[in-house]
């Protein structure tokens, strides 16, 4: 797994940003690059920052070879432990690229569900942010009318933390 995610960090610094290099478009075997786009999650129409980057040192990418490649590629993308992967890294735009792919509805099913897994994380932490502030106010104020209330506000986000934090303990048991 951990190989995985390093070879797919990999990929998006090789591929991610700027299209390709001249060195790149000329030896480029487009088979592979639409198999490496295609494997993370990269849209198809990618192809198109190819033809108008390699277009500029006179190499017209394969459409064709490259399509059999991405085709072969969002297949390895678009499985419910990318689903997973993609939803609690906040990353629901995945879902396009594979709505029309074979295992689309188990995919989406876990993206959604990762999705869920990360917002709850999302306001876990802004929990703790708003405890640590209303915390640094019951330290410096003096006047009890205020310190009730501020200790009420943090018991009431205790509450939820624990809620939270329980409800985050359910969601990953979806986890592939």
């Amino acid at each position: 797994m951990l190989r995985r995610i390093f070879l797919l960090l990999l990929l998006l610094a090789l591929f991610g940003c700027a299209s390709m290099s001249e060195t790149q478009c000329q030896v480029a075997d487009w088979q592979r690059v639409g198999l490496q786009d295609g494997a993370i999650g990269m849209a198809e129409s990618h192809l198109a920052d190819y033809v108008k980057d390699c277009a500029k040192v006179g190499v017209t990418p394969d459409a064709v070879a490259y399509r059999k490649g991405w085709d072969a590629g969002i297949l390895r993308f678009c499985t419910p432990a990318n689903g997973w992967r993609e939803g609690t890294q906040g990353r629901h735009q995945a879902d396009a690229v594979c709505r029309a792919q074979s295992g689309y509805e188990r995919f989406t099913y876990y993206l959604s569900a990762g999705l869920q897994f990360h917002r709850t994380g999302e306001q876990i932490r802004a929990n703790n942010h708003e405890m640590q502030r209303l915390q640094s106010l019951l330290d410096t104020t003096t006047k009890d009318e205020e310190k009730k209330q501020l200790r009420f506000e943090l018991q009431q986000l205790d509450w939820e933390q624990f809620r939270l934090r329980n409800l985050i303990n359910q969601q990953r048991l979806l986890a592939p």
